[in-house]
């Protein structure tokens, strides 16, 4: 997320103390955090830093549930929260491992710009990160700040971030309305890119649709800014990914529309990896293929961050479900990510 032109963590983490607090004054704000002196007054001049589980447990006091900001930014309860206080220091650690995936350590502390003997040390819960570091390991680790943060505070209301959270619910919107446009997207990336002026027949060629399609598609991107004119040709904008559980229904009718392509190309013969099993199995077992199939989804995600080549658009689809429990199955409740933004 951060570049020369983009605020630093340091500066997010000013501008979240002040929409946390509110219209609050620093000295109410600190008192009604639980502390004597003004501490908040510290925070935001950048005397000193709360870690970040100490901030995310002391906004319980005033009424933040730290528990529903998990639920929302996985689109549901995370097994490794549980039952268990949402604030504690352990599920900091739990979060930021879970994040981090199978990226390797050495990688991850590259990109954060802190050395890998901390960063492991915040991965085990030997130690808790300033809340700038825990930023920066959420950007780093997942590239959806901006929707983490909005589980705990509008992104709107953060001065420098406004400008990106809007832009990523317009992307958001083009993700419902035009899902095709996110393929479109990661073939621009492609390293045989479009011929400069033919983009649309291109990439009408290159994936299979309609011209049609895809100039709906380069029209919703321009429109949301996801793309631009570089020299002669068309390249993407940049940007985090996004993340397209935060409406339910919407994410429930693009998980049908690329399973219906899935099933297009199936049918056509095209080349993939598709396949079947039907078993039985019990609720209990059930259960951890289920956990078996998310940690692939996010063993695949950190392969997918980390190829260096664009040389394929993939499109990834899974289905796991109880057959006998009919239409209204309950494990279908994982978060739905957008393929094309995990890039």
């Amino acid at each position: 997320m951060q570049s020369e032109t983009r605020p630093s963590y340091e500066d997010i983490a000013v501008e979240l103390i002040r929409a946390l607090r509110g219209r609050r004054s620093q000295v109410a704000f600190s008192k009604r955090l639980g502390y004597r002196s003004n501490i908040v007054q510290r925070w935001e001049a950048r005397e000193c830093w709360p870690a970040a589980a100490t901030l995310l447990r002391r906004c319980r006091r005033v009424g933040l549930d730290v528990g529903a900001c998990y639920e929302r930014f996985y689109g549901r309860r995370p097994e490794w929260l549980g039952e268990r206080d949402p604030g504690a220091e352990v599920h900091v650690a739990m979060f930021l491992s879970d994040l981090r995936g199978k990226v390797p350590i050495r990688e991850l502390a590259a990109r954060v710009g802190i050395n890998r003997y901390t960063v492991s040390r915040w991965l085990k819960g030997q130690s808790q990160p300033r809340l700038p570091d825990f930023l920066a390991m959420i950007d780093a680790s997942s590239r959806r700040l901006l929707d983490f943060i909005a589980g705990l505070v509008d992104p709107a209301r953060l001065p420098s971030l406004a400008r990106d959270w809007a832009q990523l619910e317009r992307a958001r919107e083009a993700a419902y309305a035009t899902p095709w446009s996110h393929a479109v997207l990661r073939a621009l990336e492609l390293q045989h890119a479009a011929p400069s002026g033919g983009e649309s027949a291109w990439l009408s060629r290159k994936l299979g649709i309609s011209r049609e399609a895809v100039e709906q598609a380069l029209a919703a991107l321009h429109a949301t800014g996801q793309v631009e004119l570089r020299g002669k040709r068309l390249q993407p904008a940049g940007g985090g990914d996004v993340d397209t559980g935060r409406d339910p229904q919407r994410a429930r009718e693009l998980k049908i529309r690329w399973t219906e392509t899935a099933l297009e190309r199936l049918r056509a013969g095209s080349p993939g990896l598709f396949g079947y099993t039907v078993f039985a199995i019990s609720r209990r077992d059930l259960r951890r293929l289920r956990e078996i199939q998310l940690q692939y989804v996010r063993q695949l995600q950190a392969v997918i961050a980390s190829s260096q080549r664009a040389q394929c658009v993939g499109l990834f689809c899974t289905q796991l479900l109880d057959l006998a429990e009919g239409p209204d199955n309950a494990l279908d409740e994982g978060p739905a990510r957008d393929a094309g933004g995990l890039g």
